[in-house]
């Protein structure tokens, strides 16, 4: 009986804190890479972006699982991209998010 319960114990820890595949691949991404796959999801919203000159991870919301990419675009064009588990981004103009009190490009306190 006690096997099991550092089976079960050992399963429990193996379960990631954060599982989120879009943001895990991203963190995984080489800087070059990064921009691609953000410039794609921007172009796939319908934003103007021709590619992603820098890319910053503004943090993730533990209750949801969703992580906030920030990508400035070589127009200077500026998003907040929210990537939750489902992978259903959603995108939103940095000038926008800072009308409600939110600058992109500066990591929330969590």
């Amino acid at each position: 009986m006690k096997t099991g319960w550092i089976y079960l114990l050992g399963l429990a820890l193996a379960v990631p804190a954060f599982a989120n595949e879009g943001h895990q691949l991203l963190l995984s991404q080489s800087k070059a890479e990064r921009a691609t796959t953000l410039a794609g999801i921007l172009q796939t919203s319908g934003k103007t972006c021709e590619t992603v000159s820098r890319s910053f991870l503004q943090g993730t919301d533990k209750e949801n699982q969703a992580a906030y990419w920030n990508a400035e675009c070589s127009g200077g064009e500026t998003y907040v991209i929210q990537i939750p588990p489902s992978n259903k981004t959603r995108v939103l103009e940095c000038k926008i998010m800072e009308m409600i009190g939110v600058k992109c490009f500066t990591r929330f306190d969590n």
